[in-house]
Parts: C-alpha cells; structure tokens; sequence
C-alpha cells in the first residue's frame, strides 16, 4: 500500500494553456494519471489522429477541482469537484473552468492514447 503526492508523478504532457498530465505506473497493467485543464479546454484536435477522433481508453476518475465534460455519441455529460466518473471508450473531455482531476486507466490503451495525441499536436 502507499500515497501519491501529486507533485511526485512525472510531466509527461503539458503545455502553455496550463493543461498538465502527471502519470505514474502502477504495475498491474495500470496509470494514475494526475491532470490539470484550463477553462475551455477542448480535446477534439488533439484526438483527431485516434480511430473515430475519440479517446478509445476507458478511465475511471474523481474531479477535485472545477468542472469537466465528456462529449460521446453527441451527447455531452458533466463533472463537477466531488464526482466520481467512468469514462467508456469512445469520449472526447474538456473543461468547462479550471479544473483538476484524477483517474485510473489501463497502461497500453493510455500510451496508445498518448501517442495519438502527440503525433496530432506535432503536425
């Protein structure tokens, strides 16, 4: 058993926005992921490169500051501090203020949907 303190997980995404992604691995085939996303935050461009321009990681979370959204199917569902979430496959999240939040995912689908977004952002 153990904690993590937030500022410990390693910057692996992060950009001038003031979007941040703290990850660490968990072993077990599992990440926690610690993000930060400034109001407005939409993730549609970034995942343009991921089949069907959705996130196709399933994540479970809980909002600790602010308020999120997950748009799916057309529909849009928020998140606000306090919430516990699931997030199925096929979801594009954004911010509606400044938020932070927690969540949980299976390690392979996270680094396929890290590489998506990567090669989106550069080019």
């Amino acid at each position: 058993m153990f904690t993590i303190d937030p500022a410990d997980l390693e910057v692996v995404m992060q950009d001038e926005t003031g979007f941040e992604l703290r990850m660490r691995d968990l072993g077990d085939d599992m990440i926690v992921n610690y993000v930060k996303m400034p109001a407005g935050a939409d993730f549609t461009a970034a995942f343009s490169l991921l089949q069907n321009g959705h996130c196709q990681c399933p994540h479970y979370g809980y909002v600790l500051r602010g308020s999120i959204y997950t748009t799916s199917n057309g529909d849009r569902t928020v998140y606000v501090a306090g919430d516990v979430f699931f997030w199925a496959p096929g979801h594009i999240p954004g911010a509606i203020e400044e938020s932070e939040y927690v969540d949980f995912a299976p390690k392979v689908a996270f680094e396929e949907l890290l590489d998506g977004v990567r090669r989106a952002m550069q080019g």
